[in-house]
């Protein structure tokens, strides 16, 4: 399917370069397709790496409200809105 093809593209590029942003696509992909444990651990992993970025605590956030955990998606998208006023991701999740 072409979400596998997704997922399949995203990861090999983490594989080749660990502190890409490919864990982005990958989580969100992972995400749509209901395995949300697995993105949450791609979306830590890559956070590790890129602490402040806007799109990866975005994804974060919505990982965080696919599990009705609004407080912490709420923080998360809080944060985005610290390093990106305008983010529309944030701004809508909110």
């Amino acid at each position: 399917t072409p979400v596998s093809d997704e997922i399949r593209r995203w990861s090999e590029e983490l594989a080749r370069d660990p502190g890409s942003l490919a864990f982005i696509p990958l989580g969100e992909a992972l995400r749509r397709q209901g395995q949300v444990d697995v993105a949450f651990k791609v979306a830590l992993r890559g956070l590790e790496k890129h602490p402040h970025n806007a799109d990866a605590h975005d994804l974060l956030a919505r990982l965080w409200a696919e599990r009705e955990e609004l407080e912490r998606a709420f923080d998360e998208w809080d944060m985005v809105l610290r390093f990106a006023p305008a983010h529309a991701g944030a701004l809508k999740g909110m």
